[in-house]
């Protein structure tokens, strides 16, 4: 189990992911910061809902639907993930 937690790189990463064309890549990407994710939801007693709706994994979670032919469209969840990423990838 991890107690690592999330830095601004992984929601820079959060961001590059979306130009990725491996799905086994982001997959693997993936599992690794929500182990993240999960460290900090405990840390901070959040739980499932909070980690599903995290903007790290809103972000991971649109890519795999996109490389899987899901859906092409960007949900508003979708922008407001974006907007926080880059906001914590630049700011912290």
């Amino acid at each position: 189990m991890s107690d690592e937690q999330l830095e601004p790189k992984d929601y820079s990463n959060a961001i590059l992911v979306q130009d990725a064309c491996n799905l086994s890549g982001v997959v693997h990407s993936f599992s690794s910061v929500m182990e993240k994710i999960w460290s900090t939801a405990r840390a901070t007693g959040c739980g499932t809902e909070w980690v599903n709706n995290h903007p790290i994994a809103v972000m991971y979670a649109n890519k795999i639907a996109s490389l899987t032919g899901q859906y092409a469209d960007a949900s508003p969840a979708f922008g407001r993930a974006y907007d926080i990423c880059k906001s914590k990838a630049e700011n912290g």
